[in-house]
């Protein structure tokens, strides 16, 4: 087995490179290092690495050391793949990834997986689609409030500030609070199963793969990356004030008791958005939505290999 590393530099404002260096001080098995250059450069490189695994029949274990972002690209370079293993050591300012999948964390443990195991275990991956594209999320998509709070908070040097204080998990909180002041509540009707509800003063929609989000937000209390369903979440008809109480509760999944939040289980919605919205997959901006855009959420079963330190 091959083992490639795949580093954002930036992430965590150099969280990443620190891990490296002290990752690299340890390990006793040949491996491979790439850097990301540039948004999208790790989708590529995972891309590259997954053909040669292909054409040379052999297995590679491709590790992300970065954010949540890094692990998202990482991932759809490598879709359908069977000679791919993705591992993940997190270094970002959220990494929900890691709470919601196994990761790496030492250079023992990437040194026994290799050794030991030949695959991973298969895991499912999300797709929203959208205007004839489709993007994908190993974590979450959402539309509304959270996609506002993600494009100011990716946008913002006040990240890198948080992130040099070690306090990345306050970024989120930080950009909801200004997000109360701003937003604009939206309607939007949700179809899945053969029905359909119309949601009026919408703060968000949030198809998740798995529980995590924003740092620790446990917004889907329920959802397994490999079940092969998805969990939509909406919040909606709820006060400003009243949603930064709800936000209080995210963290600990106890939202879900609350009226103004309706979630379901399936494995595909349509979601038709009656006002300009931004969305976002894993955190990452993903455009605006036109007034009464259908917008699709599904799931693509066993669509990636995860390497798991145990059996």
């Amino acid at each position: 087995m091959k083992v490639v590393f795949i580093i954002n530099e930036k992430a965590g404002n150099g969280a990443a490179m620190r891990k490296w260096s002290y990752l690299e001080k340890s390990l006793q098995i040949p491996y491979q290092i790439e850097f990301t250059a540039y948004p999208g450069h790790a989708t590529k490189i995972a891309k590259r690495y997954a053909n040669s695994a292909i054409v040379q029949s052999e297995k590679y274990l491709l590790i992300a050391i970065g954010g949540d972002g890094t692990v998202h690209e990482v991932v759809q370079g490598i879709l359908e793949n069977k000679e791919v293993c993705i591992g993940a050591i997190g270094a970002g300012s959220g990494n929900d990834f890691g709470r919601g999948y196994e990761t790496f964390k030492t250079a023992a443990e990437i040194e026994a997986y290799v050794k030991q195991h030949s695959v991973g275990q298969l895991m499912d991956i999300g797709t929203m689609q959208r205007n004839g594209d489709t993007y994908y999320f190993v974590n979450n998509a959402g539309i509304g409030i959270d996609a506002y709070i993600a494009k100011e908070a990716n946008e913002s040097k006040l990240k890198q500030y948080f992130n040099i204080l070690r306090l990345g998990k306050l970024t989120y909180i930080y950009f909801l609070l200004k997000a109360l002041l701003n937003f604009k509540t939206f309607s939007a009707k949700v179809v899945h199963n053969g029905q359909e509800k119309v949601f009026e003063k919408v703060w968000l929609v949030v198809a998740s793969n798995q529980p995590y989000f924003g740092g620790g937000m446990k917004v889907s209390p329920y959802s397994i990356p490999n079940d092969h369903h998805i969990e939509l979440t909406i919040v909606y008809a709820i006060s400003r004030l009243k949603l930064l109480f709800l936000f209080s509760t995210v963290f600990f999944g106890k939202h879900t008791r609350l009226k103004a939040v309706q979630q379901y289980s399936a494995k595909e919605f349509k979601v038709e958005i009656h006002n300009e919205v931004k969305a976002h997959t894993d955190g990452e901006f993903a455009g605006k939505t036109k007034e009464y855009e259908s917008i699709h959420f599904g799931v693509i079963n066993k669509a990636w290999q995860l390497a798991r330190k145990s059996s």
